[in-house]
């Protein structure tokens, strides 16, 4: 059986990613949606797994850092209690992480639609990671909620939260068509990526505040600045800023992934457009 190939110049055209989607939109809606009851059709509790996963490994660690750090988590600490923060920081990260690897996954698990009918590619991945909007929103709300049940209140910083949350869906989207792409051809990169997921989440301050190791980061100049190329590394404290604080975030802290997010967004879709043609093939 043949296998039909698609090798009309156009589709190599990076210029052509916007268009192509705008015109495949309902496809585009019809896989997220399709996605999203496959996800939930037959789960007894729906949508409140997007809360009780976030909020069971939330209490976790901060059971486990209340025993191993007390005098950093308990009462010494000034600012917003731990829990919150460990919120702000799992929520994001989980959205990150969980849309990446799914995915990578996207294209191989969706090869019998790539096979049969022509349409832009990346709808696939995009609609992967859009359908995990939806728990962001969720974890967004719901930290919110806790914030508030410990006596905070929202502030000024909630402003600066859609810049924060464009940069990390660009991002995501980005290394999300990077890596969809060339797993195509290499089975094996979802596997990198998990390892460099696992690595990330320690890399990241999620389970510890940024000034907890800045101190000891500062006193080696070139190790922060190794830190800091993590573009979550500068995410999470901006969300912790935009989420808890009462001012709009720091521009230090979302310029460097703003460029990692730009950077990721055009080599993602370059790369992916260079071999959408030949995608049936290796399928």
């Amino acid at each position: 059986m043949s296998v039909v190939v698609y090798t009309e110049a156009q589709q190599r055209r990076l210029s052509r990613v916007i268009p192509d989607l705008i015109q495949s939109r309902d496809l585009l809606i019809y896989l997220v949606w399709r996605d999203l009851r496959a996800r939930y059709r037959n789960a007894m509790m729906g949508f409140f797994w997007a809360v009780l996963q976030p909020v069971l490994m939330a209490a976790i660690l901060t059971l486990v850092f209340t025993v191993a750090f007390p005098d950093r988590v308990g009462a010494t600490r000034t600012g917003p209690p731990y829990a919150v923060l460990l919120l702000c920081g799992l929520i994001p990260w989980q959205f990150l992480s969980g849309s990446l690897i799914s995915a990578t996954h996207s294209l191989v698990d969706n090869q019998n639609l790539v096979k049969k009918v022509y349409f832009p590619r990346e709808i696939i991945p995009i609609a992967t990671v859009s359908n995990s909007l939806i728990n962001l929103f969720i974890g967004f709300v719901l930290i919110e909620v806790v914030h508030l049940g410990f006596g905070g209140m929202p502030g000024w910083g909630l402003l600066g939260l859609p810049l924060i949350f464009a940069i990390l869906f660009v991002l995501v989207i980005g290394v999300s068509l990077l890596c969809a792409s060339l797993n195509v051809h290499f089975r094996d990169v979802v596997y990198f990526l998990e390892v460099a997921l696992a690595l990330g989440f320690y890399a990241t301050p999620i389970i510890y505040p940024l000034d907890w190791v800045l101190p000891r980061l500062l006193e080696h100049p070139w190790l922060y600045r190794v830190y800091m190329l993590n573009p979550m590394a500068g995410l999470v404290p901006a969300y912790q800023q935009a989420l808890l604080s009462n001012h709009f975030p720091a521009p230090h802290l979302w310029i460097w992934p703003a460029v990692c997010a730009s950077a990721a967004l055009l080599l993602g879709a370059w790369v992916f457009r260079r071999n959408a043609p030949l995608m049936a093939d290796y399928l």
